[in-house]
């Protein structure tokens, strides 16, 4: 069973089309219609899709053919011929090392004084609210700045349902809101649940029910 969970857990491509905008519809907007705004920044709670959001932003530069670079803050350091790159997205500004600071805040002065580059950042606060350097801060607050605006429980059932249908999936709803309070609750990794329990049950033949899935959280390598 195990290997069979680790063979078919799926991972979707972040992209815009499966983004669920909502209440976000500005800051899609924004990101595929930018017009001459050259820096955006994101903030908002985890789960609200920011990710997604900036990894879909590095998606559809590689579509217009543009050299694009997505750096995560948590997990890496900025390397400096990034800022070659034409779209470039750094998220989780808020966990960047001092040295990484600087060095985004050098990405700023760069790109300010020439070029075409574009840049998006995404942290946990606004702005004004960041426990960063005091240049950078102010920096981060140049161009456009967005709240990314979870999706309410309400808007996450019907997302849910929604791709059951297109996918000819029969699930009860008591699994839906089983995931909501089991699983992780951004809409990527919930989406990828269906999946995986649609695949899951096929190999089976049981039907989705609620003992399934806890069979399956019990033996994910990843719980909430």
């Amino acid at each position: 069973m195990d290997q069979l969970i680790l063979d078919l857990t799926p991972t979707p491509l972040p992209a815009f089309d499966n983004f669920v905008a909502e209440r976000n519809r500005e800051v899609i907007t924004a990101l595929t219609h930018p017009g001459d705004e050259r820096f955006i920044y994101l903030w908002g709670e985890p789960g609200s899709g920011k990710t997604h959001l900036l990894q879909a932003w590095i998606a559809h530069a590689e579509t217009l053919g543009r050299a694009s670079i997505y750096l995560d803050g948590q997990r890496e350091h900025l390397p400096d011929f990034a800022r070659e790159a034409s779209f470039i997205a750094v998220d989780h500004v808020d966990d960047l090392a001092p040295d990484d600071q600087i060095t985004l805040f050098s990405f700023y002065n760069s790109l300010k004084e020439g070029g075409e580059s574009r840049l998006l950042m995404a942290g946990r606060l606004p702005p004004m609210a960041l426990a960063v350097r005091d240049d950078l801060r102010t920096r981060l607050g140049w161009g456009l700045v967005f709240e990314v605006k979870p999706l309410s429980d309400a808007d996450k059932l019907a997302a849910l349902h929604a791709h059951a249908a297109e996918r000819q999936l029969a699930i009860p709803d008591d699994v839906f809101r089983y995931l909501l309070t089991h699983w992780r609750r951004d809409l990527s990794s919930l989406i990828g649940m269906l999946d995986l329990l649609d695949r899951y049950s096929l190999a089976l033949r049981r039907p989705i029910t609620v003992p399934l899935v806890k069979n399956i959280l019990h033996t994910a390598p990843t719980q909430p």
